[in-house]
Formats: C-alpha cells, structure tokens, sequence
C-alpha cells in the first residue's frame, strides 16, 4: 500500500499543475470598442472571434489566454463607420484580416483582481499591452471575468493615413470585454 502512495507521490510530482481549461459561452461574451468621432461618442463589437483560455489562481504561470478575432466583423449599428472601418486606412482587412491577443503573463492584485500582459497584434503591428481584469468567483459557475482598456489606434498605423492628428477620431481607442466562461469536461480539479 505504501510502495502505491509513493508512485502516485511521484507520478504527482513528475507532471506539475496544469491550469484549467474554460469553454467561452459566446452568445454571454462580448468584446466591444469605444471612442469619438467628430466629438460624437462611437460604439461597436466584433461579431466574429475566438478566445482558449486555460487559468488558475494557485498555478498563474502555467495559465494562458490566446484570442482571435475577425476584425471584418467590427460593427457599429452606423452604415458610415461600418463601410470606413475595413478599408486599407484602417482595419486594412484584405491584407490583415484577423487581429490577436496572446498572452504572456498574469499577477494577482488583489482577490478578484489581476492583471494580465500580453502581445496584441492588429494590422501586422504587435505591441505588448498590460491590462486588469476582474473575476468572479471560481467556484461559482459560469466565471465571468471584465476589462476595460485603451489602446493607442496610431500606434497600430489605423487611421494614420486620414486622421493622424486626431482631427476626427480620438487616438486612443477604449477595448471592453466581458468573457462568460465554465470549466471544460474533465478540467475541474
């Protein structure tokens, strides 16, 4: 019985704490932009995008998000905004059609709260990008995480042809996300 814990110890030992995978409920989730346009406030969401994220508090090192997101699918409800925003000033979907988040490092700040660093990449541009995030509780399912923040539009070459005076549109562009997630099958520990 004895020779059985100490193999189970160390078979324990040799594959150390995998964080957990979460399955997105897409329809709950959403990511949304925010900014103004000729002193008018704007608002839009990507309809299409993807998000694999494996987290655990206890084990920050091993946990990891990647996102993917069509940026085709950029909508603001305003036929005007709509048609500028996948053209080559802009989005520039033809050459650059999906814009990404992968991330490379969590912290705690506080119980609910941390933050995350990671590589955003839209337009072919990557640039690293930290920001906080809430959480609700891990134990309570489904987990509902949110973050709100900008991002520097002129720093990713958009709208650096038209406006790079900020003229028209402000140059810092506010990202929100709201992920709805629960464990995947088996992941639960």
């Amino acid at each position: 019985m004895f020779r059985r814990f100490l193999f189970a110890v160390c078979v324990l030992m040799a594959f150390p704490a995998a964080a957990e995978e979460y399955f997105v409920d897409y329809y709950a989730s959403e990511v949304s932009f925010a900014g103004q346009h000729a002193g008018k406030d704007f608002h839009g969401v990507f309809e299409d995008w993807t998000a694999e994220v494996e987290f655990d508090p206890a084990h920050l090192s091993d946990s990891h998000v990647t996102a993917e997101f069509n940026l085709a699918s950029a909508k603001t409800g305003d036929k005007i905004y709509d048609g500028t925003l996948p053209q080559e000033d802009w989005f520039n979907v033809k050459a650059t059609p999906q814009g990404t988040f992968v991330s490379t490092s969590f912290e705690k700040k506080d119980e609910h709260l941390y933050q995350v660093t990671g590589d955003l990449t839209l337009r072919g541009i990557t640039h690293p990008v930290s920001f906080e995030f809430s959480l609700s509780d891990l134990s309570t399912y489904p987990v509902e995480m949110t973050a709100t923040f900008p991002i520097d539009r002129l720093a990713y070459d958009i709208g650096k042809v038209s406006d790079p005076n900020e003229e028209w549109v402000n140059r810092n562009i506010t990202l929100s996300i709201r992920l709805v997630a629960e464990p995947a099958l088996g992941s639960v520990k």
